[in-house]
Formats: C-alpha cells, structure tokens, sequence
C-alpha cells in the first residue's frame, strides 16, 4: 500500500470562478471548482466513492429547485487546473459547495487514516528487517568467533 497524497479546494474567488449556463437545462449552470493539486488514483477514487454515498449524487437537475448536484471529477494529465465540476442552480449554489468541501474533507480524512495504517505497516516492516539483518549479524560473529566447528 502506498501513501496517498491529499488535494483541497482552493479558495474560491467569485469574479474567476469558471461558472457556464448549460443549455440544455433552464436555470442550470455547470460550476468548476479547482483544486490545489492534481490529485493521486486513488484520491479520485475516495472521493468518487463518497460522492455516491451522497443522496442522488449524479442526479441531473430538473427543476430550478432540486437540490441534487451531479459531479464531474475533471483530473487532466495536462497542467490545465483540476476542478471538480458541479451543475448546479442559482439557489442551490452554495449549498453545493458546501456539500463539496465535506466530500473533501471526507475524502483527506479517509486518506489520514489510510496513511497512518501504511505507516504504521512500513515502520513494523523497518523493525522485522532492522531485526533480521542484526541476527544476520550475530550469526556472522558467532561463525567468526568459532572457526574451527566448520
């Protein structure tokens, strides 16, 4: 198991914030909140994972009044700024990303103890082999120190 990097929202600055109409849908706006970092597989992955625990959570909004955000996780490879992507309404918008800041901090939660639970394996992994090259070591002196028993 490895370490798993965390990402967090930046802070959300209303006049850059990238907020489109969709035409598809009245009263529907695709919002790109970015992120710090690209983040890992396997934070992706977490954070997928709580987003559909969430009720509804790829729900595409209907009327001006449902309050269901559908996401769209955007990782590029390019250096293009990592956003998780909400559609979402006027009235609903900060409800929205509220739900998304507790993903995240959900999903860094999840990642802390994860990374606790690989550190502690790595650190009894050090400590068996720390032990296994000392009694490597004592098998070496003792084969030393009595030469003559081979």
């Amino acid at each position: 198991m490895n370490i798993i990097g965390k990402a967090n929202l930046k802070a959300i600055d209303p006049e850059t914030l990238n907020i489109r109409k969709l035409s598809t849908e009245e009263d529907t706006f695709l919002v790109e909140l970015p992120l710090d970092r690209t983040p890992q597989e396997d934070w992706q992955n977490l954070f997928e994972e709580e987003a559909k625990k969430t009720v509804q959570p790829f729900a595409i909004l209907k009327k001006s009044n449902d309050s269901f955000p559908m996401f769209e996780t955007n990782f590029p490879n390019s250096s293009q700024e990592d956003t998780i992507s909400i559609i979402t309404n006027p009235q609903k918008l900060r409800e929205d990303i509220k739900l998304v800041m507790q993903l995240v901090e959900t999903v860094n939660d999840r990642v802390d103890r994860h990374n606790k639970v690989v550190n502690e394996q790595n650190e009894k992994e050090n400590l068996k082999t720390k032990k296994d090259k000392e009694t490597i070591s004592e098998m070496r002196e003792s084969l030393k120190k009595n030469p003559a028993a081979l």
